[in-house]
């Protein structure tokens, strides 16, 4: 025969579970509880939608004008589309190797450079231009080796004596030569992220670059630059802060708090503040520094990294966008929806 027997369950405050049965036995087990949510448990970073792509660019020589495009390539080692690639030129000093910065020289930001069908095309404002063959230099395979920030060595092969000239007679230099990333030459910049970058714990990871200052990606808001301009009695434009990636509809400052950026198929990792330097006050439209140094000390009125470790790490640098780095590759167009993980707090 079969017996029934009618069972009460209970489970106390303390998660005693209590079975009293018909017969009046009680039994009880010890059972483990669901964990509450308290304010120390976080759960993990959504994506959240904040705004779109309003401007794509891509800076084909370093320091020199940008090609604003539609579409690009979200890569390992920055932005490309077709034989155009970020940073993927530099001038250098054929004698000493050290690279050419419109830093030194700002008439850099009006050489105009495109590249198609694998020739790189340089153009100085007066419309006289010289074609290099990208096929040719690959072939001749003259190795050159420049020298950039903290004397840090990257080669790369030498297109040749006619863009060289051609540099030399715009801004006055002697012995420039032009030269072309490859991704099998040696070179010193592999960069580690530094704990000290930001008071939010830096992301662990060591980037390899063409010949961009720092990341492979720098992002900056349109919001954030209409914050800038209505403190200036002359405002400037976002091209001059020289960003690959601009987004639009955002908060002004929102950047501060992005741990990561999501378009379409393309992730990035944000994971430095982008510290401005005096590039910052060269008009793209003139070539000419700004004589009150503008934005570049209107910046450092109240955009400085905040006391501590970030302000020892960036010094009088202020901050404007973030840096970035590649988590996952796709292409990115304009319009698209931009998506972001907000880090705890601001910096």
């Amino acid at each position: 025969s079969i017996s029934f027997f009618a069972v009460q369950i209970m489970i106390t405050d303390d998660g005693l579970l209590l079975l009293a049965c018909v017969g009046g036995s009680i039994l009880s087990f010890k059972v483990r509880r669901f964990r509450k949510r308290t304010p120390d448990w976080t759960p993990a970073p959504e994506w959240v939608p904040v705004g779109t792509v309003k401007h794509l660019r891509l800076f084909p020589v370093k320091s020199c004008k940008a090609q604003e495009v539609f579409s690009f390539l979200c890569g390992p080692v920055g932005g490309s589309v077709g034989d155009l690639h970020d940073r993927g030129f530099m001038a250098i000093n054929g004698q000493t190797g050290l690279f050419l910065t419109a830093r030194a020289f700002p008439r850099m930001v009006l050489i105009e450079c495109t590249a198609a069908d694998a020739v790189l095309t340089v153009k100085i404002p007066d419309s006289r231009s010289v074609n290099v063959v990208l096929e040719d230099v690959i072939e001749a395979n003259v190795v050159r080796r420049g020298t950039m920030f903290l004397k840090m060595n990257t080669d790369g092969l030498d297109c040749g004596d006619g863009v060289g000239a051609l540099f030399d007679e715009f801004l006055g230099t002697t012995d420039t030569r032009l030269i072309y990333y490859q991704p099998h030459l040696y070179q010193q910049r592999v960069i580690p992220a530094q704990p000290n970058w930001w008071n939010s714990p830096v992301p662990k990871r060591i980037d390899t670059i063409r010949y961009a200052d720092l990341s492979p990606f720098m992002v900056t808001t349109e919001a954030s630059q209409r914050d800038l301009n209505s403190r200036l009695d002359t405002p400037v434009s976002s091209l001059q802060m020289r960003g690959n990636i601009v987004v639009d509809h955002c908060a002004a400052w929102d950047e501060d708090s992005w741990a990561g950026i999501r378009i379409g198929e393309a992730e990035l990792q944000c994971y430095k503040p982008c510290t401005r330097c005096v590039l910052s006050t060269v008009g793209p439209e003139t070539g000419e520094k700004d004589a009150g140094m503008q934005p570049l000390k209107k910046l450092r009125e109240f955009r400085l990294a905040p006391e501590g470790r970030m302000r020892e790490a960036h010094g009088q640098s202020p901050i404007f966008g973030v840096n970035a780095g590649l988590m996952r590759p796709g292409y990115i167009h304009v319009g698209q929806t931009v998506y972001v993980k907000y880090k705890p707090s601001a910096f």
